[in-house]
């Protein structure tokens, strides 16, 4: 897999999810812990409770309460002029869910609904820069944009990014930041919301298939072969959402 040196703008760099209860943000950490091995810094009052997990001490994933949270993950790309990237997005055909908000010294965020309707988050970073690690196990490795409409979305993402949109055999689409391929633009499943996912590296399948069960969550899809790798597919027992691993070792490209 590609050796991580730091955020390049228009890349993913930030993933969080929201729940909405106190015991739901408890029962999630301890989930992901047991599956990851993460550790966590907890967000007081003052950060409404955000947490963020680590691995190895380098920041993966954040955690926060929110009111009609439902344990979808959100994925933010980076920017150096966030004012700018959300005027874009509109003209390209998104709209504004939460417009751009300082986090303290931290940086600068924005959620936005793409043209298919799923949402993405803008991060302009300040003293935080998102993930501290990734392409490595128990990081994230991959992302993938479910929606009925494929095309649209991938189109959307390289006129925001200013990156390659590319169409492999088997009408696979792909989004590409030079030779590094980074994205995946799918088909969604019948009366699934469109989303982005965001694909976690693990050392093994063969312990998730064992460690997801035993922690309360199921497991839909054990083995899904993908250019280069392999993935699993699961939901998390606190509130049902899908998630997805890769097997490590093994380059997508």
């Amino acid at each position: 897999m590609p050796t991580f040196t730091g955020h390049e703008n228009g890349m993913p760099c930030w993933v969080d999810v929201m729940v909405e209860t106190e015991e739901q943000h408890h029962d999630l950490r301890a989930f992901l812990t047991a599956l990851f091995d993460w550790t966590w810094d907890l967000g007081g009052p003052e950060m409404a409770f955000y947490a963020i997990a680590s691995s190895n001490g380098s920041p993966v994933l954040g955690l926060g309460r929110f009111e009609g949270g439902r344990g979808v993950a959100t994925t933010y790309f980076t920017t150096p002029d966030i004012d700018a990237t959300i005027q874009r997005a509109t003209e390209l055909g998104a709209s504004a869910m939460m417009p751009a908000t300082q986090v303290m010294d931290l940086g600068h965020m924005a959620v936005l609904i793409d043209p298919t309707g799923a949402n993405f988050g803008l991060w302009q970073p300040g003293t935080f820069i998102g993930f501290g690690v990734q392409y490595e196990e128990n990081a994230p490795g991959w992302f993938d944009h479910a929606s009925s409409d494929p095309q649209k979305a991938g189109e959307f993402y390289a006129a925001l990014t200013g990156f390659t949109l590319t169409t492999m055999e088997g009408d696979m689409r792909i989004l590409q930041n030079g030779e590094q391929w980074f994205a995946s633009v799918s088909d969604g499943q019948a009366g699934d919301s469109p989303q982005w996912k965001p694909i976690f590296v693990v050392d093994s399948l063969k312990r998730i298939h064992e460690a997801v069960p035993r922690l309360g969550g199921a497991i839909l899809i054990e083995d899904m072969p993908v250019p280069g790798s392999a993935l699993c597919v699961f939901t998390e027992p606190v509130n049902g959402t899908v998630m997805t691993v890769m097997a490590a070792g093994q380059n997508p490209e």
